[in-house]
């Protein structure tokens, strides 16, 4: 033990001797078993650089976690805050953080896991250091996960690669990441682990002879143009290989990253050095260069990645960074966490701590309907957009944002109030997916307040948690009245715009079966909540109106009811641009117009728009009628007779 003390404070100046040697004695004493598991984290922790609380707090987990003695013994031997550290810790692991089954959680299992991830997210924001601990002991528990039965084992393997491994990389930590991803897949999916494992351990020798090799050929290269840098082999993990090979469907062979290396220069302006006489010297592949130091990966990671055709005809990876960006790159926000002033780092762990208090919101907001899992693998593995506002300001989006997506990322108000927007100057609707590089200008004038279509999944108007989360705590905190009454008028609007006309208390009862509610209020409220999506639910009321009309649903659809000619009067603000805007919604949503017509009214001087389209099924109709309502100008949208109108 004393070798164990002398050895982790001769690797780490700054830990105390005499102060570890007192807590590693106490524990030795009162309890032997715990003392090499409570060591190997210790060392973990101390390796990413944490203080000495951080590094007591690990060795006196297992006993906290125990319960065999009270606070006070605790703070007496480790002092208050490392043991403040190890029972926010300890009591992360009351519950899983997982759903617990495939089917729909128990009431008391829902309500349980709900609190356990706010409690989770709350510690991590209060102090970080509860973060590294509890990712460390993740790590420690996976490498002793061998010994447990099968259940167990996989639990704790899918919770590490759906919570914590995320958790590190957002973190920045990848010192823990690559293990709790390689070993989470060693355990789920054991068959792929052990092949890529023993086709890298078949061509080890080569490889490291060939990297070896590179390396040499590097850092002469480098040496040569007069830059001083480190250069060194890098281990591609298992999990990040197969990742690779599953997305772009290619063998082991073709991944372009399993001989890598690594360059550390001294400045920023040494990394662009590097890379021009990488580039200079043999042909790099366009497709693999990403420079996360322009714009760095949303957790911070700052690094210039590019891959060449090395002098063997071989591809070759190279990451080249400086020596403060390698040390954030491998310890992430521990290699700042404490830092209370202006500097760099100091912004860079806000932007971590802030990332968890959005996530910790949303996961209220939604209460608790996203799973933690769902929510931090959207927030860390989408990639990112960059989107400008007027004055310049550029904001960074996951792939797949909308302008709407964008209002919200601007302000939640801005968002509620969003009537309209222009992309580059031009007219945009609410749903266009944005590109980088675009400027947005969104409408937000006076106080409106949010469309509940805008939470139907199928319209797509929205992609990002931010937004989701706005929109599903603004319905679900309306009243009880108000709720019923949007969902009735959301219900009763689309089936006008059909030009569907039927008793509704006539397939009542079937309804309610299939929604698995009590009477149409509650249908009404759970649609205004946003509890229920619209389309689903009107689609499945048309089945039954077709079915209580003696025709069978897909009987119909092959022998005519669909593909079906739907005629639609449009009445609006007789605006420019007005009928290129229907014809473009026309256009995106893959249609076909048989014939449209236009004038203008008097006196009034609105526009009357008749449109005849081919739909091909209800919820085709659904959504073009739910699109075309929000196109600026519509005052109306009818179904007109016409054609075969399926009534």
């Amino acid at each position: 033990m004393d070798v164990w003390v002398q050895g982790i404070c001769a690797r780490h100046s700054h830990l105390k001797a005499t102060d570890l040697s007192a807590t590693c004695s106490w524990l030795a004493q009162t309890n032997p078993h715990f003392l090499q598991r409570s060591l190997e984290l210790a060392d973990l922790v101390a390796d990413l650089n944490m203080d000495q609380a951080s590094v007591k707090a690990a060795i006196i987990y297992r006993l906290v976690r125990s319960s065999q003695f009270d606070d006070k013994e605790f703070i007496a031997i480790a002092g208050a805050e490392a043991a403040a550290i190890a029972q926010a810790v300890a009591a992360m692991a009351g519950t899983s953080l997982l759903e617990l089954s495939n089917s729909a959680l128990l009431e008391k299992e829902h309500r349980d896991q709900v609190e356990n991830v706010r409690g989770m997210l709350a510690s991590l924001i209060d102090d970080v250091r509860v973060a590294v601990v509890k990712l460390a002991e993740r790590v420690l528990a996976l490498r002793y996960a061998k010994n447990y039965e099968h259940a167990r084992r996989e639990r704790i393997a899918l919770e590490a690669q759906n919570i914590f491994a995320p958790l590190a990389g957002r973190l920045g930590i990848w010192q823990l990441k690559w293990e709790l991803e390689d070993l989470s897949l060693r355990y789920t999916n054991e068959q792929t682990y052990m092949q890529i494992a023993r086709q890298l351990k078949s061509k080890r020798g080569d490889r490291e002879v060939q990297v070896e090799h590179m390396v040499d050929q590097v850092r002469g290269l480098l040496r040569g143009h007069g830059i001083d840098a480190e250069v060194f082999g890098r281990a591609k993990h298992i999990f990040s290989i197969w990742r690779k090979m599953q997305k772009k469907g290619v063998s082991l062979e073709q991944v372009h990253d399993v001989r890598a290396v690594r360059i550390v220069v001294g400045t920023l302006a040494e990394c662009y050095a590097a890379l021009g006489v990488i580039h200079n010297t043999w042909q790099h592949i366009p497709n693999e260069f990403d420079d996360y130091v322009a714009a760095p990966k949303e957790n911070g990671y700052r690094s210039i990645h590019t891959a060449v055709v090395a002098p063997d005809e071989r591809t070759l990876e190279i990451q080249i960074r400086t020596k403060g960006m390698h040390v954030d790159a491998e310890l992430g926000v521990c290699a700042h966490w404490s830092y209370k002033d202006g500097s760099t780092s100091a912004r860079d762990y806000g932007a971590k701590m802030d990332w968890l208090r959005q996530v910790m919101e949303w996961h209220e907001e939604l209460a608790g309907t996203e799973t933690l899992s769902t929510l931090l693998r959207h927030r860390v593995s989408r990639e990112r957009i960059y989107v400008a506002t007027p004055r310049g300001h550029v904001l960074d989006m996951p792939v797949g944002s909308t302008v709407l997506d964008f209002a919200y990322r601007v302000h939640t108000d801005v968002g509620h109030a969003c009537r309209g927007a222009r992309v580059n100057g031009i007219p945009a609707p609410l749903h266009q997916v944005l590109e980088s590089g675009q400027q947005v200008e969104v409408d937000a004038g006076g106080h409106g307040k949010p469309h509940r279509d805008w939470l139907e999944t199928d319209l797509d108007y929205i992609s990002t948690d931010r937004a989701r989360a706005k929109l599903t705590h603004y319905f679900r905190n309306l009243g009880q009245q108000q709720q019923i009454g949007i969902g009735r008028s959301l219900l009763h609007s689309r089936l006008k715009c059909l030009g569907v006309v039927m008793p509704l208390q006539a397939y009542a009862e079937d309804l309610l079966a299939w929604v698995d509610c009590d009477r149409i209020e509650t249908v009404y409220q759970r649609l205004g909540s946003g509890e229920l999506m619209l389309t689903p639910v009107l689609t499945q009321l048309l089945k039954l109106r077709q079915q209580a009309e003696e025709l069978n649903f897909a009987e119909a659809s092959r022998s005519g009811a669909f593909p079906q000619l739907f005629r639609f009067r449009i009445r609006g603000e007789n605006r420019q641009g007005l009928l290129h805007d229907l014809t473009q919604q026309v256009s995106d949503m893959g249609l076909t117009i048989t014939e449209t017509t236009g004038r203008v009214s008097n006196p009034d001087g609105q526009a009357i728009i008749t449109l005849d389209l081919e739909l091909h099924g209800w919820a085709e109709s659904i959504k073009f009628v739910s699109y075309t309502v929000h196109i600026e100008g519509v005052l109306e949208l009818e179904r007109l007779p016409g054609g075969n109108s399926g009534r």
